[in-house]
């Protein structure tokens, strides 16, 4: 048998040495993926770990509930304001506003800012009133009436459209009262109807009074609707001296211990009449024309029969 040939023993061991030469280099090399890279290795930098934000806190949704005004208390003695014919002059109306008295806004349905002035009359806390059109005694005033007047050729039908389409046009109503109308609040008929309107929306009537024979309050206590009677015009005639006669004249009535209802209009010298009057001296007395109103307490406003609601 022959013998296998053996390395020498020199050879043997140069090769376990360049082996381990060879290990001891591939363990120091970086990676090949980490030289394609250019990470190094000895290089790493650690980013600093940020701070968590705290959750923001849940606060629980809070529910207003919608204000509920008191009702104003009836009194026996007062002295209240109405503004008629609103609707036409913004500027006069904001005016009339920054006064912060209490004032009713009585607003014409057809007038080009109807809207806007009873919106902007709410905005400032102050009651809105439907100033309703009525047919006039004056034949050059019938002239002028536009569809929104009611008049007396109206049949029941049409009194209530008419009356319902005007109050349509002003948002906020609490109220109405007559414009014009020296001829139709005469009619017991066709009063008749506007009362049992109000009633059915649940609005007081004040009577503007243009006619001596007038039977608005008497309709209106009949069918119990709440309702005023206006004493004293206030800006008649739009002088100074006789604005404020007027005005001693209301004094006067509440003096005595009456209900005054007292009209004016936003002309310009009947506002400028108001800052002064206002601005000067103020009247605690002055209220909201709600509190003068008579009627309409019964224990229930009664049902309305049906042909009374139609």
């Amino acid at each position: 048998m022959s013998r296998k040939k053996q390395l020498p023993k020199w050879l043997a061991l140069l090769l376990v040495l360049l082996l381990g030469l060879l290990l001891i280099i591939t363990i120091l090399k970086p990676s090949d993926q980490n030289s394609r890279s250019g990470v190094k290795l000895n290089s790493y930098v650690e980013k600093p770990v940020l701070p968590i934000s705290p959750l923001p806190e849940v606060v629980p949704e809070v529910v207003v509930e919608p204000l509920e005004l008191p009702l104003l208390q009836r009194v026996e003695s007062g002295l209240a304001l109405v503004i008629d014919d609103v609707g036409y002059d913004m500027p006069a109306l904001r005016r009339i506003l920054n006064l912060s008295i209490p004032v009713a806004i009585a607003v014409i349905p057809d007038a080009p800012y109807a809207e806007a002035s009873a919106t902007l009359a709410h905005e400032h806390g102050q009651m809105v009133m439907l100033h309703l059109p009525m047919e006039p005694s004056s034949e050059k005033y019938r002239k002028k009436m536009t569809p929104y007047f009611l008049h007396e050729k109206m049949d029941r039908q049409l009194l209530r459209e008419t009356f319902l389409k005007g109050l349509a046009q002003v948002p906020y109503v609490e109220g109405v009262n007559n414009h014009m109308g020296s001829y139709l609040t005469e009619k017991s008929e066709s009063m008749r109807w506007v009362m049992q309107l109000c009633r059915e929306k649940e609005l007081f009537f004040i009577d503007s009074k243009t006619s001596p024979k007038s039977v608005a309050a008497d309709m209106a206590q009949a069918l119990d609707v709440s309702w005023a009677s206006r004493q004293i015009f206030l800006d008649h005639d739009l002088a100074p001296e006789a604005m404020q006669a007027a005005w001693q004249k209301a004094e006067a009535c509440l003096a005595k211990g009456y209900r005054c209802v007292v009209i004016g209009h936003p002309h310009k010298e009947t506002v400028a009449f108001l800052e002064a009057q206002f601005s000067s001296t103020g009247l605690d007395s002055l209220i909201p024309v709600a509190q003068l109103l008579r009627g309409g307490d019964a224990a229930v406003q009664a049902q309305l029969t049906a042909e009374e609601r139609l």
